[in-house]
């Protein structure tokens, strides 16, 4: 009896399945009729209206004796402390090159290495008391600053911040490891040059900012070989100082207790000693007075990489919100002009962006693409077109909001974690944007008016005066770039070629 309940149970079940597949097919239910005022609903997207007001958790800041400040920012939605420490890193007056180059490398170096070994702890022994308090330990460096950032449980932030302050006051940087990097860094070198869109970012950089440190956006396999442990540890004693050196705390800890471990374990981070030579370098801007191309010869290659742009602004100059706002308007995601002109409707090209890389000195703006060999010219014709029509025809209201929207969209998602607000917060102070610059963002994007785009486009996109550099088939494209301007052939060391 079991048996047959079963079966039939399983046939009904499947006689069930069979008429709702009939009934979709042909239409044998009953449907409630669809009314004129339902059907457009669906087709129109609804209407996004302009963002709520944004409140950044309260910071508390405290400056040391020895010159380090400390950010406090709780927040209590999750059982975690983040901890991020940034170091200002002064750059020599040197105007060559290769001495630029060659503190790049030793920069890029301090800040890997920092972290592999601290104290008595070897790297092996860093690594395993992170992974056993439950946390994780990185450190880098950029154009302008370096840093070392934790994550760790909360129960576990007070020893996360001992661990810490070895890492920061009593690096040892293993001859072992410094060999060990060296050999990394190199291989890497020698895979990033074989990739033409880093090529032309490289040239790029160097041309536009011609002496300065920031046209370095790179150290050569050369400059890494020379390194050695001496000189990066009398790097690290002249540079990673706790004078202007930010420590930004966020998370779910008694801010008492942080305060306190905080206090007497960085407090004791000594400066160093400097003389009054050791003064901030200045370092002059070249600036281009015409149109100009430059070619890297890649024999074969059956794309080109390009890069369209100049000098633009510093992250804190008044211009830097309505320029970022004319780049979402020109270049940024799927719904710009480039995409949807030189991608989408030209089919010039699979990878088509602009930008903008505004840091604490300077910054540039830029039209970046990959395109099939024969078509170059014309996508780089057809992004100075996109270039001169933001210039010279103002934006309309909706995709002037439909810009906006986007990027108060992505400054919402890199502050919905506790690492985004730390990076973010941390970026304020490294490059003196002013306390308010994230509680203000969003209103100030909301405040761009189209005419303001319209006027930082006729200032930073200029395409009688723009720097092109192109890295690709010389043989194939050498003699059509000639109609953008004069075209310089260069190599990989930006020295002309004989």
């Amino acid at each position: 009896m079991i048996l047959f309940k079963t079966r039939r149970l399983a046939i009904l079940t499947l006689v069930g399945l069979v008429w709702l597949c009939a009934s979709a097919v042909f239409g044998l239910t009953q449907r409630a009729p669809q009314t004129k005022q339902t059907e457009p609903s669906r087709k129109r997207p609804p209407k996004s209206g302009a963002p709520g007001p944004f409140k950044m958790p309260a910071a508390r800041e405290i400056k040391l004796g020895n010159g380090l400040t400390l950010v406090l920012i709780e927040d209590h939605r999750a059982p975690v402390v983040t901890i991020t420490v940034g170091i200002p890193v002064e750059v020599s007056s040197s105007r060559d090159i290769s001495e630029l180059t060659n503190e790049m490398a030793l920069t890029e170096a301090t800040a890997e290495l920092i972290t592999e070994g601290a104290g008595s702890r070897s790297s092996e022994e860093v690594a395993r008391d992170v992974e056993t308090l439950g946390g994780r330990l990185s450190s880098s460096a950029n154009d302008d600053y370096a840093w070392v950032t934790v994550s760790v449980v909360a129960e576990n932030a007070e020893r996360m911040m001992e661990l810490l302050g070895d890492v920061l006051l009593r690096p040892t940087f293993p001859e072992n490891e410094v060999a060990l990097y060296k050999r990394n860094r190199i291989q890497k070198l020698v895979v990033q040059r074989q990739d033409p869109s880093f090529l032309a970012g490289e040239q790029f950089d160097r041309i536009v900012y011609g002496s300065h440190p920031y046209a370095i956006s790179a150290p050569t396999p050369a400059s890494v070989d020379a390194l050695d442990r001496e000189k990066i540890v009398r790097f690290y004693n002249s540079q990673f100082a706790p004078g202007g050196s930010v420590a930004v705390i966020v998370g779910d800890f008694d801010a008492a207790k942080i305060e306190r471990i905080a206090q007497d374990v960085l407090g004791k981070w000594k400066p160093p000693l400097r003389t009054s030579a050791d003064a901030p370098a200045s370092h002059s801007l070249p600036g281009a007075s015409a149109a100009r191309v430059f070619l890297v010869d890649r024999p074969g290659s059956a794309q080109a990489d390009f890069r369209i742009g100049g000098l633009a602004v510093k992250r804190s100059d008044g211009d830097y919100f309505p320029l970022l706002v004319a780049n979402a308007v020109l270049g940024a995601g799927t719904s710009s002009r480039l995409f949807l002109n030189i991608r989408e409707r030209r089919g010039y090209a699979y990878d088509v962006f602009s930008s903008i890389d505004a840091l604490r000195q300077a910054g540039t703006f830029f039209g970046a693409a990959e395109s099939r060999t024969e078509v170059t010219v014309a996508a780089i014709k057809e992004m100075l077109a996109e270039f001169d029509k933001l210039r010279t025809v103002k934006v309309g209201a909706q995709e002037l909001q439909s810009a906006k929207n986007y990027l108060n969209g992505l400054f919402s998602l890199a502050l919905s974690t506790q690492s985004g607000v730390a990076e973010r917060t941390l970026q304020t102070y490294m490059l003196e944007l002013g306390r308010d610059y994230l509680e203000a963002y969003r209103s100030r994007i909301e405040a761009v008016t189209a005419e303001q785009v319209q006027r930082v486009a006729g200032k930073y996109m200029l395409t009688d005066r723009v720097t092109i550099v192109v890295v690709g088939d010389a043989a194939k494209l050498k003699r059509e770039l000639g109609s953008l301007g004069p075209v310089s052939e260069v190599s990989v060391e930006i020295k002309p070629k004989s």
